[in-house]
């Protein structure tokens, strides 16, 4: 009697096996894996979502820190050679509509009121560059209109404007010689105001400040956060403790922070970190191979990218571009 019992609970637990082995094996190579949580993080974030591939290789060159916008039922891509559009982010064709700013690395387009907006002119790099303080706009995506030749634009690079209670914003930023702690904004994109200097955030270029829940968080390896844009409270003095993150693209999907392409302690990595309050962050290994300065944005409930950089390691110091196209979306229920 005793023999059959063990017989019984080793076929228990054999059948088990088999069905854990079977659902893992049914898993595809495309799916997300979720890792452990911080306390806090919905733990069902990153396996309700897949990444696909949706171009090898898109239209415009291999290159990184240019930039994407979905526009009504369309995609854009403003890339250093041009504009390319698409209506599903697979057959793109290209625009008329020119490169206004010129070197993407330094200035940012920004997206405000219908139509897309150039902030300034820089031409070369940190050591010997021109800048000039000109306003573009196009709303029909064919011709830039010179909105300013000589605006109050601060003349600085390596910032990320945002539009916040109907304005342009303006936090940080560089030039030549230092860093900045204020913050400016416009109602036209031509004439600005410097609402406050220094920031309890301090000096700083290249934070990303994304809009949730009416409330802005700025995103550097720290986060602050600001219900009114002027006055900010510190969140987390680390997204990841321990390590130090930057060169990332942030974006808004489903009530949470998405950051894509980061580089972790001088290593470019596939990693997407997701949160829904800047503290408390969950990770997403997704199937797009390592890379920093990517273009993405966020369109009809989905989040597309392309583009990005790889390399200048010990281990890889050979740099390789892309311009690959992929689509995070939520997956589809069984």
């Amino acid at each position: 009697m005793a023999q059959n019992q063990g017989t019984v609970l080793r076929f228990a637990l054999l059948a088990v096996l088999i069905l854990s082995v079977q659902a893992f094996s049914g898993c595809t190579k495309q799916s997300t894996i979720a890792e452990p949580l911080r306390q806090g993080t919905d733990v069902d974030t990153a396996s309700l979502y897949v990444w696909s591939k949706l171009l090898d290789s898109a239209a415009w060159r291999k290159n990184y820190n240019f930039q994407m916008f979905s526009v009504g039922d369309e995609l854009w891509v403003f890339h250093p050679d041009g504009t390319w559009w698409s209506k599903d982010g697979t057959l793109w064709e290209k625009a008329p509509l020119t490169n206004a700013i010129k070197n993407l690395a330094f200035l940012d387009y920004v997206q405000f009121k219908g139509s897309i907006y150039g902030l300034g002119y820089f031409e070369g790099n940190v050591e010997r560059f021109q800048f000039r303080p000109e306003i573009y706009k196009t709303t029909d995506f064919k011709t830039w209109s010179t909105l300013a030749s000589d605006s109050n634009l601060p003349q600085r690079f390596f910032y990320h404007p945002f539009v916040f209670q109907n304005k342009i914003w303006i936090i940080g930023g560089e030039d030549s010689r230092r860093k900045y702690a204020d913050i400016w904004n416009s109602e036209d994109g031509i004439h600005w105001v410097k609402q406050k200097d220094n920031l309890p955030l301090g000096e700083r270029s290249g934070s990303q400040v994304v809009q949730l829940d009416g409330k802005l968080y700025l995103l550097d390896n720290d986060v602050w956060i600001s219900h009114d844009g002027l006055n900010w409270e510190l969140v987390t003095e680390e997204i990841v403790p321990g390590e130090e993150i930057f060169g990332y693209a942030a974006m808004v999907l489903d009530g949470k922070i998405w950051l894509l392409g980061c580089n972790r302690n001088g290593q470019f990595s596939s990693q997407v970190l997701i949160s829904a309050d800047g503290k408390h962050w969950q990770t997403q290994q997704a199937p797009w191979a390592p890379r920093g300065g990517i273009a993405a944005t966020v369109h009809k409930g989905k989040i597309y990218m392309t583009g990005g950089k790889y390399g200048g390691t010990p281990n890889h110091p050979d740099f390789r571009y892309d311009n690959d196209v992929w689509v995070l979306e939520k997956r589809k229920s069984q």
